[in-house]
């Protein structure tokens, strides 16, 4: 992705047209296709119009433009970075997942899948996931430990598809005790089972609750000695990728979105601090809001720091010397964009997600290669004819050398910005 970009933005340079015009003609629409021969089933053009909807794009640009004619040691520069992610292992084998789920006869569920909780939520949506099913309270349901004893030869919580996986698994499970416990209700009420649905715990008959409860359904399945476990299998259809010819359908479904980033350079001292980040993102239809946009602000700190701070160096015998978190910065709450606004763009086309909640583990840690364009903007509102090599991270030392880069132009800039004071460079 930085690659395309990097391409776009010099391609722009060249023509002498703001890159985000080769960005929206180079926007994928449903149908095309992509270089490994999946065909797009694209949201790319409806985020960017709903950004320039909400955001006025143009007035964003005049706002900066004004701040750089009035500020000389501070600049602005702006960036819009589109995104489009595939969501499934490009190893088809491993798209694959396991759930067992138990139903008691106190009314308790307990599931277990090979998902692991490493507070990204996956719990919680698969909590969700059963809760929705037998339309029960969350308190009623439990997950348990991952084990492979009880769920085997389990995949990777990885590639952003844990909750889908696992969870249409669960799925899978939830349904078929479900599909029994109804059949329990349509013989012993002498109804057809399309006649019965369970809703907030109730049994209700062509639309009307009857005295029958869920514990009371439940010890009714389980005194006629109906199963109430069920271990499901779930496996991504449709997917399947050739390795040696780089050939197939991958991904199970892509997520799209577009951010503007914005940053204001310190030009007398090459730090800065991004202003904002503005986006609309493809959730599809979000299971739990709190832990997706969480996820996202999470994904788009870590994708600017990765883009301006995570640098590999080596020495001249070739050993990393940034092997600590003291040589190797992270970001931290001080690298968090003063502003982060998330906006849902709203479904139009069926998933193969879980309830067609789409993945937000890695998609937007995209949006943090903006960062890098948005200062490479900045400095060269500064200094017009800065050399400034593709290559990230744009760490405040790159940054601080890029703003005097260009030696027959060095003093005049400098002096210029502060305003007749001139150093010998």
């Amino acid at each position: 992705m930085f690659v395309i970009e990097s391409a776009i933005a010099k391609a722009a340079e060249n023509l002498g047209v703001d890159a985000s015009i080769i960005q929206k003609k180079n926007l994928l629409n449903t149908g095309d296709e992509f270089p490994y021969g999946q065909f797009a089933v694209s949201e790319a053009n409806r985020c960017w119009e709903k950004v320039e909807t909400l955001y006025d794009i143009a007035a964003i640009k005049e706002e900066i433009k004004a701040f750089n004619t009035e500020k000389a040691l501070y600049k602005k520069g702006m960036a819009l970075m589109p995104i489009c992610f595939g969501i499934s292992f490009t190893n088809t084998m491993m798209n694959q997942a396991r759930a067992l789920v138990h139903v008691f006869n106190d009314g308790s569920v307990t599931v277990t899948t090979g998902a692991i909780e490493m507070g990204q939520g996956v719990n919680t949506k698969i909590l969700q996931v059963v809760a929705n099913v037998f339309s029960i309270s969350e308190d009623k349901i439990k997950i348990q430990t991952t084990s492979t004893h009880k769920i085997a030869n389990t995949s990777p919580s990885a590639a952003s598809a844990t909750a889908d996986l696992n969870g249409k698994a669960t799925l899978i499970a939830c349904n078929a005790i479900k599909e029994r416990l109804i059949a329990v209700v349509a013989e012993a009420m002498n109804v057809e089972p399309s006649a019965i649905e369970l809703k907030e715990e109730r049994v209700c008959v062509n639309g009307e609750n009857c005295d029958w409860d869920w514990k009371r359904l439940v010890m009714a399945a389980f005194l006629k000695r109906v199963n109430l476990s069920e271990h499901a299998h779930y496996a991504t259809p449709e997917i399947h990728f050739d390795k040696l010819k780089e050939k197939g359908h991958p991904f199970a479904y892509h997520v799209y979105g577009t951010a503007i980033v914005v940053v204001t350079v310190d030009c007398l001292r090459g730090i800065y601090e991004f202003d904002a980040v503005k986006m609309v993102h493809d959730f599809g239809d979000s299971m739990n809001t709190s832990i997706d946009r969480g996820q996202i602000e999470g994904g788009v700190v870590q994708g600017i720091g990765w883009m301006t701070m995570e640098e590999l160096v080596f020495d001249k015998e070739g050993r990393l010397r940034s092997n600590t978190l003291s040589a190797y910065k992270v970001p931290d709450i001080y690298s968090v964009p003063k502003k982060i606004e998330i906006n849902a763009l709203q479904p139009t086309q069926d998933n193969l997600a879980i309830f067609r909640s789409k993945a937000v583990g890695e998609p937007p840690l995209m949006y943090g290669i903006g960062a890098y364009f948005a200062l490479r903007n900045a400095i060269k509102a500064f200094n017009p004819k800065a050399e400034i090599d593709f290559k990230a991270p744009m760490t405040p030392e790159k940054t601080l050398m890029a703003l005097y880069s260009n030696p027959v132009n060095q003093a005049k800039e400098y002096e210029k910005a502060t305003g007749g004071l001139a150093i010998n460079l």
